[in-house]
């Protein structure tokens, strides 16, 4: 639920793509179950990775991606819903205001979701990390929740999709182009590269080290 960007830059990008199939990739083997599962646990612990870059990212990335740059308060987005509602087609680099509050629920949900991931068990032979750090009951609950968000999640994902096919067919802006394209930017690059090794080796020490 975006505007048409200037160009996004290209950590934005991978992102949003690569959250794309691992959310994805999670969805499917968490229904296949069975040996898929530890597959399902490594998909969990790459989304974990790709948020914690993507939290960072929202604070010292590209203008685009910062949060304060499209995080607007409930007026300015009721205000946007309604001109869109009446016709209106405002361009705006980044996120418009609807779009900003959907980014925001989305990285939230699936948080919940990488978070309780790692306390969660299948009530079987398959448990997170964390599981042993916390009590039975706390398994519990934070199994319930990871099993309940996940239609949490799938819904955002619906309505999210539904926006898009609304911006590229109703309002004609091209809003899917600047998410394949956008720009190439070398110095954000290395420093998304960097961002991504610290979050990847921090999901590596909370999943693997600290449970030890």
């Amino acid at each position: 639920m975006s505007s048409v960007p200037r160009g996004w830059d290209f950590p934005t990008r991978a992102f949003h793509w690569l959250l794309v199939v691992s959310l994805t990739f999670s969805f499917v083997t968490g229904k296949l179950g069975g040996s898929w599962l530890e597959w399902h646990f490594k998909s969990g612990y790459a989304i974990l990775a790709l948020l914690l870059f993507r939290i960072a990212w929202g604070f010292i990335g590209s203008r685009e991606a910062r949060f304060a740059s499209f995080l607007r308060g409930p007026r300015t987005a009721l205000a946007y819903a309604r001109s869109i509602a009446s016709g209106k087609r405002a361009s705006e680099p980044g996120h418009n205001p609807l779009g900003a509050w959907m980014v925001a629920f989305m990285l939230a949900i699936v948080s919940l979701q990488a978070v309780t991931g790692l306390f969660s068990n299948d009530e079987s032979s398959n448990e997170g990390p964390l599981a042993v750090k916390v009590s039975n009951a706390t398994v519990d609950r934070m199994s319930a929740i990871h099993s309940w968000n996940e239609w949490v999640i799938v819904g955002a994902v619906a309505l999210h999709i539904a926006a898009v096919l609304t911006y590229q067919l109703y309002l004609r802006m091209d809003i899917v182009g600047p998410m394949v394209r956008g720009e190439s930017r070398p110095r954000e690059n290395a420093l998304a590269l960097v961002l991504i090794c610290i979050a990847a080796s921090a999901v590596y020490w909370l999943v693997v080290v600290y449970p030890r």
